[in-house]
């Protein structure tokens, strides 16, 4: 317990009614101490509060008096009168009690009346007070908020940790309202996040981050343990002899652990973050035998051999071939990315590379448009635009594999798994073989389920990292030429994809795109735009010809005749360079009339372009 510190002077002043009264006054409040952590007790809004560590401790206030409705309150849970419904008054003592706590009444009534779809009326009026107080920065806890509202005559028994009596819808809203384990930092300034999409900076002005690339290291179960051991020593402080250099990166680890606990806490999760890996400085061996990177970092890769090095917890790891030419070519990129290794607490390695490069936007210009499709997945086309040309340099529409087989197999094993019988396993020789059925138990009929679902995530992935992978393609090539480099992305609406097959697989792709702009250094942007609208003079057109690889739509005013599919790429440009000349930006609506004026040539010069 920490020393005496002197006697607060907010408690100096004299007490309401009922402060410090009865079986409640003990050592603690005679010495004006917290009984947890022994800091002083302050009074706050009619509360004893620790400055400590916020525990709140016996009100010192007496009960709310008001007069509800032609009804007198004295204090007591007797009232004259019978025409107040329980809603009423649960709201009338809300009312009361967040007037004297300090808590705006409006938002106590917003959250009371969300809950009563829910909860009773009792319940809902004990969290909705424990919620606003929490949101306004008072301390008061759930057990407290039910004491006030049964003295105001609104029944709401707090639910006891050994399982007596207590409201079980109470219960059941209560956990999802209790605070983090441990104490909330109101003393630090809100957390300031980082980030740009593409080269714009955030409206709220936070300092712009990185893009990254993350690879993930195969280990075996010798490196995997040695790195855990790793992990554990730096963060736990194991080893009295552990190496000076290593206290610095349990430093960082520390800044991380308490950024992802405040994170989290502005997020409103009341359960603790996991513990974030280890990141340790990289140091590079080339082929030629050039060394890049910290000369004093704990880790080395070499590219020579192949392999990544700890050398002081003796880890060994062979690295496979498309690794070490990935990361060659990572090496060689002018600004050089900065390398970290990441040791999770379980031994799993990644190594993470990351930068960040303004974008800038000039002919000659490399343009990737992407079209998002919920039904077919991705379409890819790419523009090469300079002083005097258009030309569409490549179109591929690119659709994940389908995955009806795969799910038909893995709901008859889950089937078979829960309850077996000799139906589904008629129904599973469709599929599997004589010789595998044979021998098939529920356990590994839920174990071969698992792995068909896995199956499916991993070509979801798969999917998405070679869209990525060719849009990273082209926009190296156009650095590599000296030209700008444009990425445009026509969304659908998340609303459309909830519950369908690929919701996760299409909005994660979108996000890995605008990371790479970042990384790579490339404009990126989002633009609406249809493909049933004529590209030359933006009438809606009709459906002439539909068969299986294209659809092609004709307008009724100019008799132009397009694809779809391409059709969208070319309104996608047009919309895009249209929206920057409204903007009126300068040096950019310059160079947007231009582009307009050379998409209209190319058009009219090649009106069948966009058909085949």
């Amino acid at each position: 317990m920490r020393g005496l510190e002197p006697r607060a002077p907010e408690l100096e002043i004299p007490r309401l009614f009922g402060a410090g009264v009865g079986a409640r006054l003990n050592l603690a409040f005679e010495l004006n101490i917290c009984p947890e952590c022994g800091w002083r007790l302050v009074e706050h809004n009619g509360l004893l509060v620790c400055e400590g560590c916020g525990l709140v401790l016996a009100p010192v206030y007496e009960p709310p008096k008001f007069k509800p409705a032609d009804n007198s309150f004295n204090g007591s849970n007797s009232f004259n009168g019978s025409n107040i419904s329980s809603g009423g008054l649960a709201q009338r003592a809300l009312e009361a009690l967040a007037g004297e706590l300090g808590v705006p009444a409006g938002a106590a009534l917003e959250v009371y009346k969300r809950l009563r779809r829910y909860a009773g009326v009792g319940e809902a009026a004990a969290i909705a007070l424990f919620v606003a107080a929490k949101r306004s920065g008072t301390y008061i806890s759930l057990k407290r908020a039910c004491e006030l509202l049964s003295k105001c005559g609104v029944k709401a028994e707090y639910p006891r940790a050994g399982g007596g009596t207590g409201s079980s819808k109470l219960v059941s809203v209560w956990g999802r309202f209790q605070p983090l384990p441990y104490p909330a930092p109101t003393w630090r300034p809100p957390l300031v996040r980082g980030g740009i999409v593409g080269g714009v900076e955030k409206r709220n002005g936070t300092t712009p981050g990185p893009g990254w690339r993350v690879w993930k290291v195969r280990v075996n179960r010798v490196n995997k343990d040695r790195s855990k051991a790793l992990y554990n020593d730096v963060i736990y402080k194991r080893k009295v002899n552990i190496q000076k250099g290593l206290v610095y990166y349990w430093e960082e680890w520390a800044r991380m652990f308490e950024n992802a606990k405040r994170m989290r806490e502005e997020a409103g999760k009341r359960t603790p973050p996991k513990a974030p890996p280890l990141l340790l400085l990289v140091r590079f061996v080339m082929p030629d035998g050039s060394v890049r990177g910290n000369k004093n970092a704990p880790a080395v890769i070499d590219l020579r051999k192949g392999e990544l090095r700890i050398p002081s917890y003796g880890v060994v790891q062979k690295l496979r071939r498309s690794l070490i030419e990935a990361l060659i070519e990572e090496n060689l990129l002018e600004p050089r990315p900065d390398f970290v290794l990441q040791v999770t607490r379980r031994g799993f390695l990644r190594i993470v590379a990351h930068r960040r490069l303004r974008a800038r936007l000039e002919l000659p210009l490399r343009i990737a448009t992407i079209d998002e499709n919920s039904r077919h997945g991705h379409s890819l086309a790419h523009w090469y635009i300079n002083e005097t040309k258009v030309a569409m340099a490549g179109f591929e529409k690119m659709r994940p594999a389908n995955h009806g087989f795969r799910r038909e197999i893995a709901a008859l094993l889950q089937s078979f798994a829960d309850k077996p019988s000799e139906e589904t396993k008629r129904q599973l020789a469709k599929f599997l073989p004589p010789e595998v059925l044979r021998v098939l138990t529920t356990e590994g009929a839920r174990e071969l389920a698992e792995k068909t679902r896995g199956r499916e995530t991993r070509l979801n992935s798969d999917f998405v990292c070679k869209l990525v992978a060719k849009v990273r393609k082209l926009v190296r090539e156009a650095v590599k030429k000296g030209m700008s480099a444009l990425i445009l992305v026509e969304p659908i609406d998340s609303s459309s994809l909830r519950e369908t097959e690929l919701q996760g697989t299409l909005l994660r792709g979108r996000k890995l795109l605008m990371n790479l702009a970042v990384y790579e250094g490339a404009e990126v942007g989002e633009v609406s735009a249809s493909g049933k609208v004529c590209p030359r003079c933006g009438t809606k057109g009709a459906e002439v010809v539909h068969t299986k690889r294209s659809r092609i739509y004709q307008c009724p005013k100019c008799h132009l005749r397009w694809d779809r599919d391409k059709g969208v790429h070319y309104n996608m440009l047009y919309n895009y360079f249209a929206r920057m000349v409204k903007e009126e930006c300068d040096d950019d609506s310059v160079l947007a009339e231009r582009v307009l004026s050379l998409l209209r040539e190319w058009l009219e010069k090649h009106p069948n372009a966009l058909m085949y």
